[in-house]
């Protein structure tokens, strides 16, 4: 089945993306899901609700703040 990806947020090398499954013909959302992915090693992660994708991000963004090795290399890329 197709898939439809949609970013939702982005920060701090945290990535929140929507994942939708779609008919063929892509008129229907056959199911959902988000997936989150970050710079450290505990990548990546799929959730099934939004309010609980949403507090992960919000969390992993607070880690990978404070993560030395993540701030490095957010610093180290190009703009």
């Amino acid at each position: 089945m197709p898939m439809r990806k949609t970013p939702l947020r982005e920060t701090q090398g945290v990535k929140l993306t929507q994942v939708d499954e779609v008919s063929a013909d892509r008129t229907k959302v056959r199911s959902t899901h988000y997936r989150l992915t970050t710079l450290r090693p505990n990548q990546p992660r799929v959730l099934v609700d939004e309010r609980d994708a949403l507090d992960a991000f919000d969390l992993e963004v607070i880690a990978s703040s404070a993560d030395p090795a993540v701030q490095q290399i957010i610093n180290r890329a190009p703009d």
